[in-house]
């Protein structure tokens, strides 16, 4: 059986999970990790058991056909642009860009050298949201009416897990997961939002981002309320806050991502890990399934099922919640896609 020669580009905690996710992938043969901190670099290739390099040049001129892109979230587009014009087939991490120009100019190159271009929206292989997106389907719950997703943090993320909490935000950080998986959902076009935020609490703890947001979407039929938060409490009994609500013309369905398993020891908490449980012999997690579908694709030579055009399509209305937060005003969607 053919294998796809891979590498990781970005070794922090996600890029771990994009190295475990191939390496313990049959199709796959992962030969680099590539970091800026070679020592990060090279305790994850000593983990996966594979190459390492802290030179992206390096990847350019090996022979891997595909590389996944793990980077921070203000940090795509150099490694997106180099390895397409060296060839490579490219999964990168949501946000797929903080910045709309730059996102058209990674979709032109790729289409321009024909390589294939997948955005990492992971909930679109998360069972609930799954089940969610067949329901639509199925007629059972008829057209969106009305809708609410709220996906929040506690203050642990900026403050302690992210160094460069600063460079992005929950508008980048946590906005991309909903509004995608939404978009996917109703299978309708964003047309326009009005927007509310916060940005006292991190900035006084030297942390330049928004605390809070609430954004108001009308969708082509339907309306949805996004909500995403950088300050829970540390004490909250999970890490991630995740909700999601859909009112259909015949029916309703509510997701609860709050983990199921409850434990009381040194506090009482709902464990929630980034990294996947391994059990009979390999690791099992549903955003696993997200980056082995690349691998999938690059192998059989088909259209990833989360394109750049996508992944355009959330920064876009990134950007025009920002600019509604800024203008105090609605913004419509084609303001911000015609810019």
């Amino acid at each position: 059986m053919r294998r796809v020669k891979m590498a990781v580009i970005g070794a922090g905690t996600w890029g771990e999970n994009h190295a475990m996710a191939f390496s313990t992938y049959p199709i796959v043969d992962l030969q680099y990790i590539c970091d800026l901190d070679g020592d990060r670099a090279r305790r994850l290739a000593e983990k996966v058991g594979c190459g390492w390099t802290d030179r992206i040049e390096e990847i350019a001129s090996s022979d891997v056909e595909a590389v996944s892109i793990a980077t921070p979230d203000h940090a795509h587009k150099g490694p997106c642009l180099a390895m397409i014009e060296a060839g490579k087939h490219i999964l990168v991490e949501k946000p797929f860009t903080i910045d709309l120009a730059e996102g058209h100019e990674i979709i032109a190159a790729a289409e321009a050298k024909g390589v294939k271009l997948m955005v990492d929206f992971q909930l679109r292989w998360h069972p609930h949201y799954m089940g969610a997106k067949h329901f639509m389907e199925s007629g059972e719950l008829g057209e969106g009416v009305m809708g609410y997703a709220r996906l929040s943090d506690t203050i642990h993320v900026p403050t302690e897990m992210l160094s460069w909490g600063s460079a992005s935000g929950p508008e980048w950080f946590l906005f991309p997961h909903t509004m995608d998986v939404t978009r996917w959902i109703l299978d309708e076009e964003p047309v326009e939002v009005f927007a509310r935020g916060s940005r006292r609490v991190l900035k006084g703890m030297g942390i330049d981002a928004y605390d809070a947001i609430q954004a108001l979407f009308q969708f082509e039929r339907s309306f949805v309320t996004f909500e995403t938060a950088w300050i829970i409490p540390d004490s909250y009994p999970t890490v991630v806050d995740n909700k999601f609500t859909l009112h259909g013309s015949k029916g309703r369905i509510e997701l609860d991502s709050t983990p199921g398993i409850a434990i009381s020891s040194d506090r009482y908490k709902y464990p929630f890990s980034s990294h996947a449980i391994t059990r009979y012999g390999k690791p099992f997690a549903h955003f696993y399934e997200s980056i082995r579908h690349f691998a999938d694709c690059v192998l059989e030579d088909k259209e990833p099922a989360a394109t750049g055009h996508d992944g355009l399509m959330a920064t876009a209305m990134i950007q025009a919640t920002l600019r509604s937060l800024e203008a105090g005003r609605p913004v419509r969607m084609d303001e911000v896609l015609a810019a």
